[in-house]
């Protein structure tokens, strides 16, 4: 049993501050990002990740950053500092066990579920899908599914987080039936297994 959670550790890290800091990307709204007097004392970028789960592969967690905007003088300065991302930064990398699908919670906002059927609507029904309730299903359950098995890609870290897309493979329905649509989805990682979406369908992965 054992041996078996020891395979499992340190595929999946969770992000933390060493200072037991509980401040996070949801305390601020999505406009602003991390902003105010928590920044006086830890790095914007560092406070947008904190408590957030990411697969330990490069491309797919946040990765060292530059405060001088000089790479050597950075590097020699984080290691001096023992700093994660940058000088003297807080943060460190935990191991945690793989997430298993109900182990992630989605965030929708008010009215992205409205755009999908109306701005994508034909993206939907050329995949078959006449049932909105079913495609939603459908794309909740395959976005879940592609960050528990790390088949996801950062985008852009910043003060307002880590934006990712989400490689889904969509099963068609109906006449469509036996056919895989390779569909990008757009989420911001957000702390203890959450992602907030972007955009449910932002274009074709190849």
């Amino acid at each position: 049993m054992f041996e078996e959670v020891n395979k499992k550790l340190g595929k999946w890290i969770q992000v933390l501050d060493k200072n037991n800091t509980n401040v996070t990307i949801e305390n601020f709204d999505y406009f602003h990002g991390v902003h105010g007097p928590i920044t006086e004392k830890h790095c914007d970028k560092c406070v947008s990740i904190n408590k957030c789960w990411f697969k330990n592969e490069q491309g797919k967690k946040p990765e060292p950053y530059s405060i001088t905007n000089i790479k050597w003088l950075d590097a020699i300065a984080n290691e001096a500092s023992n700093g994660l991302y940058h000088y003297n930064c807080h943060c460190y990398e935990n191991p945690i066990i793989t997430p298993k699908i109900e182990d992630i919670q989605l965030v929708i906002p008010e009215g992205k579920e409205g755009w999908l059927f109306k701005d994508k609507d034909g993206w939907v029904k050329a995949m078959g899908y006449k049932d909105n309730y079913k495609i939603l299903n459908v794309l909740c359950e395959q976005i879940k599914q592609a960050y528990s098995n790390g088949n996801y890609k950062i985008i852009k870290h910043n003060h307002q987080g880590v934006k990712i897309n989400l490689f889904l493979s969509i099963n068609g329905d109906g006449e469509k039936s036996g056919h895989i649509y390779p569909v990008k989805s757009s989420f911001m990682i957000f702390p203890n297994g959450k992602l907030k979406c972007n955009t449910f369908i932002g274009g074709w992965w190849k």
